[in-house]
């Protein structure tokens, strides 16, 4: 059985919940994905995601609107040619959606990232163990120091988390894992609890063969990066525009895309397509949420990197308010206004930081605040958004219904 899942009642829920708050929280607009009934024995599917096309019995990556975004000032890198096993992406996205990878079974990756924001959140500090329901209803249980990124396309990021700690998705899969203050597991925990369900025993079999005869904690994280590595957005409003299709963006959307990469706003210096982002570290001066976070700092020891994050990618950034790495900017608006103003420079940044040149005041009108939002929003593509199965192997509740947390399994 299939259905679109439709959150009319969250949003009303949502809208209670934000009322009894004393600080005023924008809710983004949700995103529609698709839930499913697994098969009765979760046989893998060999068919490929959205997004991604079979070629030799492997899922490569839909490159058919890149070659001409990169002609439209793209930067130039040679795009990844993955190839993903079908079977092991399935596979990767059952665990990606199961609370039992968590020490207390109450936290699946996809609490954190899910489907309805856009492979995020909605909180501006994303919480950890101990946390009730999901998406910014989410309470109670470890505030965590920053906000959670979206997922789409982190395939193609040179550096992982908001300070870059991991080079590649493997050592980022193990963060949150491993974290007590987050999903609290252990290789220990999470291999002793998969060999003991008949279902992902006779999964990771069908995914890896003889290898998967003994379920261990990196076979684990193989598939849940590879699930990651299948979350491409690449059939926006903008690519088809960048294809041929002159017609898919309007007067306004056009303006906003001259302002963005005009010598005055500079946008496109740091989120340069097909990526929208530039993989590296920038120092705009976004004030911290709560205590000082000193960004790559921590990683680097270089003053000269203080308070600097990872520029992310632009692609979905209408779905995944709130924004910056302390959530502190609840509209598209108040991003472009911050930049406007000076970013950092002019919203009282601590005198430490090493500013990039870059941000400065811009003096952009109204009209052209409104055509940068306005090019945004044509970046929107979530064709490629998993299917959310209405139940896992472990058989403990998914992220669907808040009142599915009231009724969890006891820990084994």
């Amino acid at each position: 059985m299939k259905y679109w899942f439709v959150f009319g009642f969250i949003t009303s829920v949502l809208i209670l919940y934000d009322c009894s708050k004393a600080e005023t929280r924008i809710i983004p607009e949700l995103s529609k994905f698709e839930v499913v009934e697994p098969p009765l024995d979760f046989h893998l599917s060999t068919v490929c995601p959205s997004g991604l096309k079979l070629e030799k019995g492997f899922c490569a990556i839909d490159y058919r609107y890149v070659p001409s975004l990169e002609k439209n000032g793209g930067l130039g890198q040679t795009l990844p040619l993955v190839k993903l096993d079908p079977k092991v992406i399935d596979l990767g996205r059952y665990l990606f959606f199961d609370p039992i990878l968590s020490g207390d079974k109450q936290l699946s990756c996809a609490h954190c990232h899910h489907p309805a924001y856009s492979l995020s959140d909605g909180q501006k500090q994303s919480i950890g163990r101990g946390g009730i329901g999901y998406g910014p209803m989410r309470k109670n249980g470890v505030i965590l120091k920053r906000s959670a990124p979206s997922l789409w396309n982190v395939v193609y990021m040179k550096n992982l988390f908001w300070e870059g700690r991991a080079s590649h998705l493997e050592d980022q899969a193990e963060g949150p894992l491993y974290s007590p203050d987050e999903m609290g597991s252990s290789p220990e925990i999470i291999e002793s609890r998969l060999n003991e369900n008949s279902d992902y025993k006779k999964m990771f079999r069908q995914a890896y063969g003889e290898k998967g005869s003994k379920i261990s904690a990196s076979l684990v994280i193989d598939a849940l990066s590879t699930f990651e590595r299948s979350l491409v957005s690449f059939s926006s409003r903008f690519d088809k525009w960048s294809t041929g299709d002159k017609e898919a963006l309007n007067t306004e959307e056009l303006l906003g895309y001259n302002v963005f990469r005009s010598f005055v706003a500079r946008c496109a210096e740091c989120h340069p397509p097909p990526m929208f982002t530039n993989n590296v570290f920038a120092t705009i001066g976004v004030l911290d949420s709560k205590e000082r976070d000193f960004g790559r700092e921590t990683i680097t020891g270089q003053d000269l990197l203080r308070g600097a994050f990872r520029v992310p990618s632009l692609r979905n950034i209408a779905k995944t308010a709130p924004y910056m790495h302390a959530g502190n900017l609840n509209t598209l608006e108040e991003v472009i206004r911050f930049y406007n103003e000076g970013g950092g420079r002019g919203n009282g940044a601590p005198s430490d930081l090493r500013i990039h040149w870059h941000v400065r005041k811009m003096g952009l009108s109204k009209k052209e605040i409104s055509s940068i939002i306005s090019f945004l929003n044509t970046l929107t593509d979530e064709t490629s958004m998993p299917k959310f199965p209405k139940s896992v192997p472990s058989g403990l509740p998914v992220a669907l219904e808040f009142e599915s947390f009231q009724n969890r399994s006891s820990i084994k």
